[in-house]
C-alpha cells in the first residue's frame, strides 16, 4: 500500500494555572492514541534547538550587569503571498545583576547572525515591537516589568519571530537600554547528574594521586614537593554554548584553529595554568558542535616570528619548547581529534586531559552568571554535577594531579551573600558543602574560594568575586552598609576541616571600565582596599592559618586612562613593591599566582591575549604587563614554568583520537554513569512530539504563559484527511491565548 508521508505542525500559546516562572526549558514527548488511521511518521528537520553558530564573532560580555536566557520552540513554516516563511517562538528571560533597579520604560534589541529576522508575528510583555535591518527591538512599559537589582527577579518577554532565510537565524547579541548583556542559549533538556556513589576517603587516597597542599601562604605541588606560582589565563567557550574552548573557528591557519598548536603557544608564552569557564547546562545538555576545519600549516620560521615580541630581543640559546604530547591529527585539518566524542562532557574531559598531560594546572569554574543551575535546579543537583566532574577527573591519571576546583563564579552577581538570605543559599555554607562532597573524591585537589557582597562605596570590594574582609576593625569602618561577613559562616568552621590546607583565596580584581567606579581605584586607596578585602589573608590569615592568594580574574583593554593607572598600581600591589623599591604596605605578602582575563579575542569588555577577528596575533602589551608579574616567555631564556610531573614515558601509548582515549573519563571504572536509553515508544497510529518554552508571567493579567509546539506524525498506513481535531489534557491549562495552524 502506498504511504503518504506528511507531518502536521500546531503551535499554541497556553495560559497556565498555579505555576511559577522558570529559566530552564525541558522537552517532553507525548504518545497519543488515535482510533482513526493517521498520517505516517516523517523525519522532521525543524525540531532543532537554538545553539550557537560555529563561528560566533560577536563579542561575549562575560562581565555584563545583565543577562538574557534564550529559549525556543520548534521552527515551523507557512506560505505567505506564495513564499515560504519560517517562524519560531522565542522567550527571552532577562536578569539584572546590577546593584540598582532598572525601572520601566526600558528598551531592548535582539540581533542574530546574518541576514537577521524579517518580522514579528506576535509579541508578549512589551510594546513597540519592530524589526529594522534584521534586529528586533521593543520597549517594556508595565510597572510589573521593573528589573530588580542583584537578580532578585527575572522578566520574560515572548516573541514569535519570522525569517526569510535558508536556516533560522541564531540569536547572538542582546542590549538592554543600549547596554550589552551576556547571552545564554538554554539547551532543550539537561539530564540530571549521574547517581555516583561517593568512594571512601581511604579508597580514593590510594588511587587519586597526590595533588596539592599549601604551607604558610604558598601553594605546594606534592608531586614535586616544590612551591609553585600559577601563571594562567581564562578561556571561555564551555560556558557559552560553543561546547569547546572558543575561537577555533577563527582565522585560517593552525595558529588559531588547532588546539594543540594554540596550547604550545600558550606554554611558550610562559603560562602554566588555564581557567576553563564552565556551564553545566552546556557541558551536560548540548550536543558537541563540530570543531575540525581546514587550515594552513605554519612554517617554523613564521611560528617563531609570531611568538616573538618585537620589542624584546631573543636571549641567546632560547628555543620554543615542544608540547610533551600532541594528539594525532590529519594533515590540512585542524582540531579533528575534538570531533571524536559523542557528548560535550567527553570532549570537556578530553580538553582537561590534554592540558594536564602537557603540564598545565587546570582550574574548573562554574560560571554562575551564565549558568544558573544552582538557582534553578537547587543545591543537590548542582553538587551532583560537580561530583560527576570530580569522579571523571579522579579516573584520569594526568588530570587528577592538576585540577583545581573554583566552585561558583562571582556569587554576588546573583545576590548570594556569605550568610543565607530568604531567597538565596549562604555562600559560606555552600562552599563548605562543595568541599565536603568533593574532598573524598579528590583528596589532593585545591579549592579556589571567591569573595562576595562587600561593596560599600567601592570598599572593601568594588566588583563581583571580591570581598573577604572579616577583621572586626575593618568591618567597623562600614557600619551602615550591612556588608556580608565570611568570618563566622566560612572561615571559622573551615579551621576544623581536613581540607583547610587546600583552600586558596581567589578574588577577582577589575578596573573602572568594568567596576564602573574610580573610587579607591589607584594608589594608596587601592592598596588599602585590597589589603582590607583579601591581602591580609596571606600574611595575618584567619585564626592562625595563612592562605595563598591567586587572582582568579583581572584584565583590561588598556584603552582607558583610569584602567591604565589602576593596573599599574595593581602590579605594584601584587609585587608589594613601589617604584623606589619600598613595600606598598606591611599588611600583605606578594601575590605570585594569577589568571588573566582572557585568552578570548571576543571578550567584549576586556579583549583578549590574541587579537580579533582572526585570533592569530598576540597582544604584546598584555604579555609585557604580565612579565612584570613573573610571566617568562620562551624568548627570555628563563626555564619554562610548566613542569610535566609524572608525564608519560615514550613507551606509553598515545591518546587515541577515537571516542574513548586512554586515560579519558570514559575508560575508567569511576566514570560518570551513562544515561539509560529510553524505552522504545508504544506502537500507536499517531505520535505527537511536543516542545515548549520557559514559563513567563503576563504583566497585564498576572497569569502564567508558555508556548507549546506540536508535531503530529502519522505512523499508520492510511491518510487522515481534514478536518481532524486534537485534544491536549493538563489540569494546569486554563485557556488558549493564541494558536497557529
Amino acid at each position: 500500500m502506498a504511504v503518504i508521508c506528511r507531518a502536521a505542525f500546531i503551535m499554541l500559546m497556553f495560559r497556565l494555572h498555579g505555576l511559577g516562572g522558570a529559566l530552564a526549558a525541558h522537552s517532553r514527548h507525548l504518545l497519543v492514541d488515535s482510533s482513526a488511521g493517521g498520517m505516517p511518521s516523517v523525519k522532521s528537520e525543524d525540531n532543532q534547538p537554538i545553539q550557537s553558530t560555529q563561528s560566533n564573532e560577536s563579542p561575549q560580555f562575560v562581565h555584563a550587569t545583565c543577562a538574557v536566557f534564550l529559549d525556543n520552540s520548534t521552527i515551523f513554516t507557512a506560505k505567505s503571498n506564495g513564499a515560504t516563511v519560517m517562524y519560531r517562538g522565542v522567550t527571552a528571560t532577562i536578569i539584572n545583576y546590577a546593584s540598582h533597579s532598572i525601572p520601566v520604560p526600558w528598551s531592548f534589541q535582539l540581533s542574530s547572525n546574518s541576514p537577521g529576522y524579517s518580522g514579528i508575528e506576535q509579541a508578549f510583555n512589551f510594546a513597540d515591537s519592530r524589526v529594522a535591518n534584521g534586529i528586533v527591538s521593543g520597549t517594556a512599559t508595565a510597572k510589573a516589568l521593573t528589573l530588580l537589582p542583584k537578580a532578585a527577579n527575572n522578566i520574560t518577554i515572548g516573541l514569535l519571530l519570522q525569517a526569510n532565510a535558508a536556516a533560522f537565524p541564531v540569536p547572538q547579541a542582546f542590549k538592554l537600554n543600549d547596554r550589552s548583556c551576556s547571552v545564554v542559549v538554554l539547551p532543550s533538556d539537561v539530564p540530571p547528574p549521574a547517581d555516583i556513589t561517593r568512594p571512601s576517603f581511604q579508597e580514593v587516597q590510594a588511587e587519586a594521586g597526590t595533588g596539592f597542599t599549601t604551607l604558610k601562604g604558598r601553594i605546594i605541588d606534592r608531586t614535586s614537593g616544590e612551591p609553585i606560582s600559577l601563571r594562567g589565563f581564562n578561556w571561555f567557550g564551555f560556558d557559552n554554548a560553543q561546547t569547546c574552548v572558543d575561537g577555533l573557528w577563527a582565522g585560517s591557519t593552525a595558529l588559531s584553529r588547532d588546539l594543540a598548536t594554540i596550547m604550545r603557544t600558550q606554554q611558550a608564552l610562559g603560562f602554566n595554568a588555564v581557567r576553563l569557564l564552565t556551564s553545566f547546562q552546556s557541558v551536560f545538555g548540548l550536543s558537541p558542535l563540530p570543531q575540525s576545519r581546514e587550515c594552513a600549516s605554519v612554517t617554523p620560521s613564521d611560528y617563531e616570528a609570531y611568538l616573538t615580541d618585537p620589542a624584546t630581543p631573543v636571549a641567546e640559546g632560547a628555543t620554543i619548547p615542544n608540547l610533551a604530547y600532541t594528539p594525532p591529527a590529519t594533515e590540512g585539518i585542524c582540531s579533528d581529534y575534538l570531533d571524536a566524542f559523542s557528548s560535550s562532557f567527553e570532549r570537556y574531559m578530553f580538553v582537561i586531559n590534554l592540558f594536564a598531560r602537557n603540564g598545565f594546572y587546570v582550574v574548573l569554574d562554574n560560571q554562575l552568571n551564565t549558568d544558573p543551575t544552582l538557582i534553578t535546579e537547587g543545591q543537590d543537583a548542582w553538587l551532583g554535577y560537580w561530583r560527576q566532574i570530580a569522579t571523571a577527573v579522579a579516573a584520569d591519571q594526568y588530570a587528577v594531579n592538576k585540577v583545581i576546583i573554583d566552585g561558583l563564579n562571582e556569587p554576588d552577581s546573583y545576590g548570594i551573600r556569605w550568610e543565607p538570605t530568604a531567597t538565596r543559599p549562604g555562600y559560606g555554607a555552600l562552599m563548605l558543602s562543595l568541599m565536603d562532597a568533593l574532598y573524598p573524591i579528590l583528596p589532593g585537589a585545591l579549592f579556589f574560594i571567591e569573595g562576595s557582597d562587600q561593596d560599600c562605596g567601592a570598599a572593601p570590594a568594588s566588583n563581583w568575586g571580591d570581598g573577604f574582609a572579616s577583621q572586626p576593625e575593618v568591618l567597623a569602618l562600614f557600619p551602615t552598609c550591612g556588608i556580608s561577613n565570611p568570618g563566622p559562616v566560612f572561615f571559622q568552621p573551615l579551621l576544623s576541616k581536613p581540607y583547610l590546607s587546600q583552600v586558596v583565596i581567589s578574588p577577582h580584581v577589575y578596573g573602572p571600565s568594568i567596576s564602573q567606579t574610580t573610587k579607591n581605584a589607584a594608589g594608596q586607596g587601592l592598596w588599602t582596599r585590597l589589603s582590607q578585602s583579601f591581602g591580609y589573608l596571606n600574611k595575618v590569615g584567619f585564626g592562625g592559618h595563612v592562605f595563598p592568594i591567586a587572582i582568579g580574574e583581572f584584565g583590561t583593554y588598556f584603552a582607558e586612562e583610569a584602567d591604565q593607572t589602576m593596573f599599574a598600581d595593581l602590579a605594584k600591589y601584587m609585587l608589594n613593591k613601589k617604584d623606589d623599591g619600598s613595600p606598598v604596605d606591611d599588611l600583605h605578602n606578594p601575590i605570585t599566582s594569577f589568571f588573566w582575563f582572557a585568552w578570548n579575542a571576543n571578550s567584549g569588555d576586556t579583549g583578549g591575549l590574541v587579537n580579533s577577528p582572526n585570533w592569530d596575533s598576540i597582544v604584546w602589551q598584555k604579555v609585557e604587563y604580565l612579565q612584570r608579574l613573573g610571566l617568562a616567555p620562551w624568548y627570555t631564556g628563563e626555564p619554562p614554568s610548566t613542569a610535566v610531573a609524572g608525564a608519560a614515558s615514550p613507551s606509553t601509548p598515545p591518546v587515541s583520537s577515537g571516542p574513548n582515549p586512554p586515560n579519558s573519563p570514559s575508560s575508567g571504572p569511576a566514570s560518570p554513569a551513562t544515561p539509560s536509553t529510553p524505552s522504545p515508544p508504544m506502537q500507536t497510529p499517531c505520535i505527537v512530539t511536543a516542545s515548549y518554552t520557559s514559563v513567563w508571567q503576563d504583566s497585564k493579567y498576572g497569569v502564567y504563559m508558555t508556548a507549546v509546539s506540536l508535531i503530529i506524525s502519522n505512523t499508520g498506513s492510511q491518510t487522515l484527511p481534514v478536518p481532524w481535531s486534537v485534544t491536549i489534557s493538563s489540569v494546569a491549562y486554563t485557556n488558549v491565548q493564541y494558536s497557529w495552524n
